[in-house]
């Protein structure tokens, strides 16, 4: 996407007093975000969409920017609508970076993915919602919400051992965050962040992180829960750290080919990340598929790009190179 006068519009939830965290970081992306297109030679606008999506697209189509950069992770404070807006910019024909609307919706509703996942060959836990048939003896569940993302919800509490403990987890995660959520299977092994951008049309595996646990207590669950991302005051946010390291052949091939095989499952496009965990016999399971990951310069997926020797302004420029194939 070359020549003079490109505009874009950088489109984000609206945030409310009192917003959690996980939603304020979403003003720092913006933020950052802005700074690297106009470092490009963008000339830049920012729109907090809110629920009012007739009044969104009047000052889209009024403004009528070269791409809009999709920073909507929800709408109204509630994550399943964070397709919306991407479908809104389908239907409106303007272009948009990231995935597109079915990409977004079919992987955000996790159990949904999940469902997609297995039919396609795609190893993923096991898993069970309230009110659903409950199996399996002597296995540890882990309680999600089935649409929030930036670990929501996830405290030592989450994960649990019995289904009268996953009933009364289901009660109080539905009383303290409303929504939908549900029981997977809690893998106990290695934790990877695979992060991918589109590169000439096709997806690049950036480094690998894995997630490490340091000095975590006994019986402590090793989980990146909420307070691990977002409470820089908690033994969680230092003691979970990102290691890229050099992994063995055939751990990487394994890694790699689970988290392509996923983009084009799913039909992503732009940049994305999968969240996998490996038992202790070697065997990948993939708990997430993020088509959105969040793009502050202390983030995995800013990690995973400067691992590979990119720069930040380069991350963004990909990423607006990839909205030139597709409208």
């Amino acid at each position: 996407m070359t020549g003079a006068n490109r505009s874009a519009l950088v489109i984000h939830e609206a945030i409310g007093a009192g917003a959690r965290p996980d939603e304020d970081d979403t003003l720092d992306q913006v933020r950052y975000v802005s700074a690297a297109l106009q470092e490009s030679g963008w000339t830049v606008s920012v729109l907090a969409a809110d629920l009012d999506l007739a009044a969104v697209r009047q000052e889209i189509l009024r403004q009528n920017p070269t791409l809009v950069f999709n920073l909507v992770e929800s709408l109204g404070g509630d994550g399943r609508l964070i397709h919306f807006v991407p479908a809104l910019l389908q239907s409106s024909r303007i272009r948009f970076t990231g995935s597109g609307a079915d990409a977004i919706y079919v992987s955000s509703q996790k159990r949904l993915a999940k469902k997609l996942m297995r039919a396609n060959g795609i190893p993923t836990p096991a898993d069970f919602g309230p009110g659903e048939a409950y199996f399996g003896e002597n296995i540890s569940w882990i309680i999600k919400s089935v649409w929030e993302h930036a670990s929501l919800g996830l405290d030592d509490g989450c994960v649990v051992n019995s289904l009268p403990a996953a009933r009364k987890r289901f009660r109080a995660c539905k009383a303290q965050h409303g929504g939908e959520w549900f029981a997977e299977q809690y893998i106990d092994g290695r934790e990877f962040n695979l992060s991918l951008i589109e590169v000439n049309g096709r997806p690049e595996l950036l480094p690998i992180a894995e997630m490490t646990f340091v000095d975590y207590p006994t019986g402590k669950p090793r989980i990146v829960g909420y307070a691990a991302k977002w409470d820089r005051t908690a033994p969680e946010y230092t003691a979970t750290q990102r290691v890229f390291g050099k992994l063995p052949a055939a751990e990487l091939d394994v890694l790699r080919n689970v988290a392509l095989h996923c983009w084009t499952t799913f039909g992503l496009r732009g940049y994305a990340r999968v969240d996998i965990r490996m038992d202790k016999k070697g065997k990948p399971w993939v708990l997430e598929i993020n088509t959105n990951p969040c793009l502050t310069p202390d983030s995995g997926f800013v990690a995973a790009v400067t691992s590979s020797g990119r720069s930040y302004k380069q991350l963004i420029d990909l990423i607006t190179f990839a909205t030139d194939r597709v409208i």
